[in-house]
């Protein structure tokens, strides 16, 4: 086992490590959902029933011909039927402030995964950028590392590691240059990295071919920072949940080459129906059951029967799990290409 196996077994396991937490903090959200909902529900009426209560007492005495074409009396009906309505509604509206929270505190969850990852990547860029300077053997191809370093400050400066970086990246010029120390800090050490990396297109400039050196992923996952959906593809339709849920999946999947088609329990008849015509087209069918309607859940479910398409449930109003299933599901289906693209689980094996 090298140490690109070791990197590569240390980052996996610090990623199911974070992954863990994030399903057991998500669990703990929904566990305290219901009791959470009924608090709000709670706090909805104390508000609204006494204010209902006023405008019905204050109808009780504008009950004579004199104020039975009042203005003041319709509005006043008009608002107590609202009232009304809002409180029959209390047990939605209670859920969408519930859920809107919870959605705020997994996105937190994830992005301090992301953040996590991150790191980790970066840590590992520090390490490919110094060896890629070590094994420079001369003066021009030293020098030229510098293009490459550039490329990456920002993700050196947040871990704290640039100056190594462009000491180290000064001691091998210099260790190659037949001229003494010619390279040297000049004010900062980002400033100092501007200066030889203009010295480095100048020397690319002037010769026919040019070094082109580039770190090798060795330390690192990937070359690219880390984005757990963005290999995902595919179309994917779901049916259910509510207008903050879709905006922050489609936030999550901006970066991947999904196609997402939305149709949620705010969204009318017209919108669903247009749903329903993508779902022959489909490599994921989705039902989030939060929100969705008996008449939406059934179109969804016949719609997907006539296409000979698999429906996958998906009970939870959140991120996490809507994200997971999404993720597992793309994935199965790249693995099932790609296993029957090199002829295994075929007919004719």
């Amino acid at each position: 086992m090298d140490i690109s196996e070791l990197d590569e077994l240390e980052n996996s396991v610090q990623d199911l490590l974070s992954l863990a937490k994030i399903e057991l903090e998500e669990n703990r959200l929904q566990q305290q959902r219901d009791e959470q909902v009924s608090q709000e529900i709670t706090r909805i009426q104390a508000r609204l029933e006494p204010l209902l209560q006023q405008i019905e007492e204050m109808l009780a005495k504008l009950t004579t011909e004199d104020f039975v074409e009042s203005t003041t009396k319709q509005k006043l009906e008009a608002k107590a039927t609202d009232l009304r309505q809002k409180l029959a509604d209390a047990p939605l509206l209670a859920s969408q402030i519930v859920d809107r929270q919870m959605i705020l505190n997994e996105e937190r969850l994830l992005d301090e995964r992301i953040a996590e990852q991150t790191n980790r990547w970066r840590q590992g860029l520090r390490a490919d950028l110094l060896e890629m300077i070590a094994e420079q053997t001369d003066f021009y191809s030293a020098t030229d590392t510098s293009i490459a370093i550039r490329v990456h400050i920002h993700d050196l400066k947040a871990i704290g590691a640039l100056e190594e970086v462009v000491d180290a990246l000064i001691h091998q010029i210099n260790g190659h240059s037949e001229e003494g120390p010619v390279a040297r800090l000049r004010g900062s050490h980002e400033q100092t990295l501007s200066f030889i990396y203009n010295k480095a297109l100048e020397n690319r400039a002037r010769v026919d071919r040019a070094p082109d050196v580039q770190p090798r992923v060795r330390h690192r996952t990937t070359e690219k920072r880390p984005n757990p959906y963005g290999v995902l593809e595919g179309k994917v339709v779901i049916f259910g949940g509510h207008d903050r849920l879709e905006t922050s999946i489609r936030n999550r999947l901006r970066e991947s080459n999904v196609n997402l088609v939305w149709c949620t329990a705010q969204a009318g008849p017209q919108l669903a129906e247009q749903a329903e015509s993508h779902i022959c087209k489909a490599d994921l069918v989705l039902i989030v059951t939060g929100y969705t309607s008996h008449k939406l859940t059934d179109k969804a479910m016949q719609s997907a029967q006539r296409a000979g398409k698999a429906v996958e449930m998906v009970n939870t109003t959140g991120v996490v799990r809507v994200l997971e299933a999404i993720e597992y599901g793309l994935k199965s289906l790249q693995l099932a290409k790609q296993l029957n693209g090199n002829g295994h689980f075929s007919k004719q094996a």
